[in-house]
């Protein structure tokens, strides 16, 4: 057997160990109790990591703080399999959820998953989502929550005039890839400074001793288990509206 196909094999024992252990449900975290699938448009999915509850806890808790106040929507872009939409409507009841991706597999897992949480009623998976796209939106619902991961392409619909303004009222949490263009983040906060308060979060430590089903595994397969895959420490911007704000400070 391959070092690969070894490899392979231990992910998918551990994913499946993981499974069972949650019975598919997110086990921590501010998206805790959201049902999850096993279907995946991307790699592995980080199935695990999502159903600890560790996955991006960053903006987990960025999002659960947000959404203390009132948004006209949700709109997360780059949505994969809808791990931030889904948990993002669920903590917000009633609100509309646009989950973009320009995978359609994507897509259609983002509307399944929406079904098992019992809101697919109120999320809408689409495909590209460009900046007049952000301008109907915002034109639509006014004020917007907006979550971001879309692999580089930031840059470019963050910086758009077109986004900036429609946006000028809304929250957007950004993860930005240094790493495919290393302008991206300054050409971000250069973008977003004057309407927007900027915040940077890097990603964090994860103890995958604190997880107690866990315990059952040798050290180094839990750390594998939690681990999301990085090419490097990540960050995102966390860009708070200063009109709607006025007068309040993230976090």
């Amino acid at each position: 057997m391959s070092t690969t196909q070894s490899t392979l094999d231990i992910l998918n024992r551990l994913e499946d160990f993981v499974c069972a252990e949650t019975g598919m449900v997110v086990h921590a975290g501010p998206y805790r109790g959201m049902r999850l699938l096993r279907e995946r448009s991307w790699a592995t999915g980080d199935i695990p990591a999502k159903l600890i509850g560790s996955y991006e806890i960053e903006v987990q808790e960025v999002v659960a703080r947000f959404l203390e106040g009132r948004y006209g929507a949700i709109v997360d872009i780059g949505c994969a399999e809808g791990f931030h939409a889904i948990g993002a409507g669920l903590l917000a009841p009633g609100t509309p959820v646009y989950g973009y991706d320009t995978n359609p597999e994507a897509v259609r897992i983002l509307g399944l998953a929406a079904d098992a949480n019992g809101i697919g009623d109120r999320v809408f998976g689409r495909g590209l989502c460009d900046a007049a796209e952000l301008a109907r939106l915002a034109a639509e619902h006014r004020r917007l929550l907006v979550i971001s991961d879309c692999e580089g392409f930031e840059k470019t619909l963050f910086t758009d005039p077109v986004a900036i303004q429609a946006l000028a009222t809304s929250d957007v949490i950004v993860e930005c890839h240094d790493f495919i263009d290393a302008t991206t983040t300054s050409s971000l906060i250069q973008a977003l400074q004057t309407s927007h308060r900027i915040d940077i979060v890097y990603s964090g430590a994860r103890d995958p001793n604190a997880v107690p089903f866990l315990r059952k595994l040798p050290d180094v397969w839990r750390w594998v288990t939690i681990q999301e895959r990085r090419p490097c420490v990540m960050h995102w911007l966390v860009c708070t509206a200063l009109s709607p704000h006025r007068g309040k400070v993230w976090p």
